[in-house]
This record gives C-alpha cells, sequence and structure tokens, in this order.
C-alpha cells in the first residue's frame, strides 16, 4: 500500500508541477496549487476507539471573485479542488482516499498574512469497517475550516488550518452514526 500511495503523489506532483505559473487570464482563474499535510485525530463512540489519520492532499485553487462580482473586493473567493489519499493508522491500517470540493474564502490582515475560511464536501472510499459506518467503502467527507496563510513571497505561502471533520454515507447505506474528527494542516502553496 505504501509503494501504491507514494506512486499517486508522485503522478499527482508531476502533474501539478507542469502547470504553467503565467495561466491568468480575466474571470475565473488558477490562482494556487497547493501540497498539504498534517493530522487528524477523534475517537469512535460505538467503537470506543480512537480514530487517526495523516491527511495528504493537493489543492488546485481557483480565484472566483469576477464570477460572484467581487472583482474589487480585497479579499479573495476560492473554489478548491482537493484530491487526498490519507492513511489511516487507528483503530487499524488503512485508507480515505477521494476528491473535496470546498469554497475558501481568503482576506488580508496584514500585507502577508491572510485569514482563511473554509467549507466543502466530497465522495471519498472509506477502507477499514467500524460500527459507526459499517463495512468499508462510499462515503463522504464534510469539512469546514479556520486559519492563516502567510506569504513567503509574491509567490508562494505557507498556510496553517484547523478543520473539523465528518465521514457519513449520507444514509446510502447503515448504519450512518458518523465519524467525526479534527485535524491540523499545514501547506505550501505556489501562487499564480
Amino acid at each position: 500500500m505504501k509503494k501504491q500511495l507514494f506512486h499517486v503523489l508522485s503522478v499527482l506532483m508531476l502533474t501539478l508541477m507542469s502547470f504553467p505559473s503565467h495561466v491568468k487570464a480575466e474571470g475565473v482563474h488558477l490562482d494556487e496549487i497547493g501540497f498539504s499535510s498534517g493530522y487528524a485525530w477523534g475517537h469512535l463512540k460505538f467503537t470506543d476507539a480512537d480514530y487517526e489519520a495523516v491527511p495528504l492532499f493537493v489543492r488546485i485553487g481557483f480565484d472566483m471573485n469576477s464570477a460572484f462580482g467581487m472583482r474589487n473586493s480585497k479579499g479573495t473567493l476560492q473554489l478548491a479542488l482537493e484530491p487526498f489519499c490519507n492513511p489511516v493508522t487507528e483503530p487499524e491500517a488503512g485508507i480515505e482516499t477521494g476528491l473535496t470540493v470546498l469554497f475558501r474564502y481568503l482576506h488580508p490582515v496584514a500585507p502577508s498574512v491572510k485569514l482563511v475560511a473554509e467549507i466543502g464536501s466530497g465522495p471519498m472510499y472509506l477502507s477499514i469497517d467500524s460500527k459507526e459506518q459499517g463495512d468499508g467503502g462510499f462515503n463522504f467527507l464534510n469539512q469546514f475550516g479556520l486559519g492563516a496563510q502567510f506569504a513567503l513571497s509574491s509567490h508562494d505561502a505557507l498556510t496553517l488550518g484547523y478543520r473539523f471533520r465528518h465521514i457519513s454515507n449520507a444514509g446510502t447505506s447503515q448504519p450512518n452514526r458518523g465519524i467525526n474528527s479534527n485535524a491540523l494542516v499545514l501547506s505550501y502553496s505556489l501562487l499564480y
């Protein structure tokens, strides 16, 4: 499984690094490619076990200000696609993999600091069995978070954030008691 994860991440990184840095036009445009990791923790109340995962995701962000009539806004409304492949370490070894679609708002509070608020959801596969979600399989990962982005230069930044995560199958099968967890996430982003 580690070898497969390495191959998937390598292909994603090479693909994203090939995006031209001059991709910017009037209207909606690519404005961020980020590489992120962190630590997620929670407790399975019906299984009475800890839940731990290592978030590993890529962020592909698009500036949506012009689409929402916010061209003159100080802040940036962003649509972000985040493909992820998160190793689960507790209660047993497994994987969360899928795609989250988020709306993010970045608001400048200092020349090199922006506050970040985000909310999103997307389909995922969870490989472990639990009393909360039943057999491993199809679920959704719902998230909302807050953080701060620190510019390293005009072309790159670090973002530190907190996310609340909720895994649910949206009632497509039983049981559907949900798995809640918290996550601390650190991202390095190329800005366009």
